[in-house]
């Protein structure tokens, strides 16, 4: 028998204002850990005429949580329990 860890995200991704209010953070602090590689952004997509750098960019929570798992050595599957 397998041990689980049920993790539920009530969103996979967050502005960067509000991933700063949750952690206690300035703005600047999360703009700076995206720009040195420590936060995981997500991108939507862009239409063609659009410039991609001006794109406004999330914190992917998802992402994230697989890092965290990742570094404690836990094994982590996603699955959808999405109901239509």
């Amino acid at each position: 028998m397998s041990n689980q860890l049920i993790l539920s995200i009530p969103a996979p991704i967050l502005t960067y204002q509000e991933y700063a209010r949750l952690q206690g953070l300035t703005v600047k602090d999360v703009v700076n850990a995206v720009f040195a590689g420590r936060l995981p952004t997500y991108t939507p997509p862009c239409s063609p005429s659009e410039n991609p750098a001006r794109v406004k960019k999330y914190i992917n929570m998802i992402a994230l949580y697989a890092e965290a798992a990742k570094a404690a050595n836990i094994d982590m599957a996603l699955t959808s329990d999405k109901q239509v």
